[in-house]
């Protein structure tokens, strides 16, 4: 980024934020120690949605979702077409490659070739089952859920926009595909956290969340794309105790700066369901692009507080 293009950049985000500053004085005793423990480790968690006959509804809805009505994103990435000498340079890469390119490769399928749930996940085996966030009050308010939002309020210094908000359902898979290698967000430069729900327990089986703790600040790992175990670990040994592994239960939360270094656990068997969703600052009069949608029916669902993080342009009437 030029100096000139970083300046415009820089005011327009200062003028974003005018009227939406947050004060970190009015949090709770509780909440200011999950802020001082983000601002520390990088990550906090948040536990109060687990085993809430709230969450079994959602868990329930999702399940009927992507199992029955195959509401899924297409085309998707089929492993079971990936040939390790054909395709070498992608597996080399973690696949990191738009969809349009996989799909002239070949190694995607697409709505027409899906019968069943079942018949897909054991004909093409997808890694990764990607679904838009339900446009409905009940999953954009766990999505906008009021815990979590004064602990990103605070971290930011200011309302933040959640300009992604999505589900993905993980399997077992023979190559390591973008997000379960090590990694570093880029989406902003000085300020980004990232919402993780937990939507079935997670197990050291079923590929849990990878986070090193700290390393926002420390970047004696930096400069590439992604990173091998093997690179983790010669500066973050198991004895360190940085990496802080996710076993955690279905209705967990996690807030996480994702400028840190994380990963997706690979499965080892079943799969793993996780909500994601991303804040950045608000940019002033620069179109960043809708990645998800919220009808204006649901929007008006919402709290104050919760539609001052949708971006007008993902609003539809």
């Amino acid at each position: 980024m030029s100096e000139r293009m970083a300046f415009v950049r820089t005011a327009l985000e200062k003028l974003a934020r005018v009227g939406r500053r947050a004060n970190a004085s009015n949090l709770t005793s509780e909440q200011s120690a999950q802020l001082a423990h983000l601002r520390e480790h990088g990550y906090v968690m948040f536990d109060h949605l687990v085993g809430t006959e709230r969450l079994k509804q959602l868990q329930e809805q999702y399940r009927k979702r992507i199992e029955e009505d195959l509401n899924f994103e297409f085309p998707t990435l089929a492993q079971s077409r990936i040939d390790p000498t054909r395709d070498a340079d992608l597996i080399k890469s973690n696949f990191l490659a738009t969809p349009h390119t996989l799909a002239q490769r070949g190694l995607t399928f697409d709505r027409k070739d899906v019968k069943s749930y079942g018949q897909a996940v054991a004909e093409y085996e997808p890694s990764t089952l990607t679904t838009e966030l339900p446009d409905t009050g009940d999953w954009l308010d766990l999505w906008l859920d009021p815990n979590v939002l004064p602990i990103a309020e605070a971290y930011f210094g200011f309302v933040p926009q959640m300009v992604e908000a999505y589900i993905r359902r993980n399997f077992p898979a023979r190559f390591v595909v973008m997000n379960h290698a090590w990694h570093r967000d880029r989406n902003h430069e000085t300020h980004l956290l990232k919402a993780f729900v937990f939507l079935s327990d997670c197990t050291l089986k079923t590929g849990p969340h990878h986070y090193i703790a700290g390393s926002v600040s420390d970047r004696r790992i930096d400069g590439k794309i992604y990173y091998s175990d093997d690179e983790i670990r010669s500066v973050y040994p198991e004895s360190s105790g940085r990496e802080i592994i996710s076993v955690v239960p279905a209705g967990t939360i996690i807030l996480e700066d994702t400028r840190g270094l994380h990963k997706a656990g690979m499965p080892d068997e079943g799969y793993r369901d996780l909500g994601y969703s991303t804040f950045v600052p608000p940019i002033a009069l620069l179109n960043r692009g809708s990645l998800y949608k919220v009808s204006r029916k649901t929007f008006d669902k919402l709290t104050p507080a919760q539609q001052r993080y949708i971006p007008p342009a993902n609003i539809v009437q």
